[in-house]
């Protein structure tokens, strides 16, 4: 009986996912984020970039950040440097990456957002462009039975059951088929490479909000509880407090455009 309610309950935080088109989604639960990969191996995989290429207005360092921090498979390695070659500056391949990393965007969306802004489009509207374009991902609703099983198999994590049920609905592949796959090879990269999306599989944000802190925000009435709820995930993708987004939300700002600007500060122009 007390598994039953375990079980329960985690359905019920599972699906309490909140999900946004300007590239930012996560699933609040309990569990704890899973350690990054040894750091050293990732130092000498990153390496292999030749990063004499780079454009001058994004420096060593925050490349290599930038690949440490989504782990960018080798295929997507090289398609950067193709992306370089055509002459497509590196601050924006970076940006049109983090954002579709986020929304599990493909690699032609990637070349997509590029054209666009070498066209000299801004970025806020180019990703105001791509959300209307795209359907808004509705989470699966797991029954407790199902959720059950799920977690009965073994090596098999929250953050794999999440992963495939967003990876299902962008690729269109049957859930269960990407969860036995990952748990098959132990790896999500492969899979996702394979699919063409950009993303490697990490563990999802996690993304903390009391009731408390809603009721506080809501007082002024400007704001209603999912738009708080929105605002407290923006502000930890944007690296923000909440009282800031918030701010900016309330004085008309577009998620897009928060996310935009926080790019531009992240990698430049």
């Amino acid at each position: 009986m007390h598994k039953r309610k375990v079980i329960q309950m985690t359905v019920l935080i599972m699906i309490l996912a909140l999900v946004f088109q300007a590239g930012v989604f996560a699933y609040t639960k309990v569990a704890a984020v899973q350690n990054n990969h040894d750091e050293s191996a990732l130092d000498s995989k990153y390496e292999e970039i030749d990063l004499k290429k780079l454009q001058s207005k994004i420096t060593k360092v925050t490349f290599e950040q930038f690949l440490k921090e989504f782990k960018v498979q080798e295929v997507y390695q090289q398609k950067i440097e193709k992306l370089i070659s055509e002459g497509y500056n590196v601050a924006d391949i970076c940006i049109a990456y983090d954002f579709l990393y986020h929304n599990y965007g493909s690699v032609s969306e990637w070349e997509e957002l590029l054209a666009s802004k070498a066209s000299g489009e801004s970025w806020d509207k180019i990703f105001i462009k791509y959300n209307k374009k795209h359907p808004e991902f509705e989470p699966r609703n797991f029954d407790s039975e199902e959720l059950e099983r799920l977690m009965n198999i073994q090596n098999v994590t929250p953050d794999d059951i999440m992963i495939s049920d967003r990876l299902s609905f962008v690729s269109g592949k049957p859930f269960n088929d990407l969860i036995n796959e990952k748990n098959t090879t132990g790896d999500w990269g492969s899979i996702f490479s394979r699919e063409n999306i950009l993303n490697s599989g990490s563990p999802f944000p996690r993304v903390r909000i009391t009731s408390e802190e809603i009721h506080k925000y809501m007082q002024g009435g400007k704001l209603k509880e999912q738009q708080i709820t929105r605002a407290f995930v923006l502000a930890q993708r944007v690296g923000e407090a909440p009282e800031i987004v918030i701010g900016k939300i309330q004085h008309g700002f577009s998620e897009e455009l928060i996310l935009a600007e926080s790019y531009i500060s992240k990698y430049g122009e």
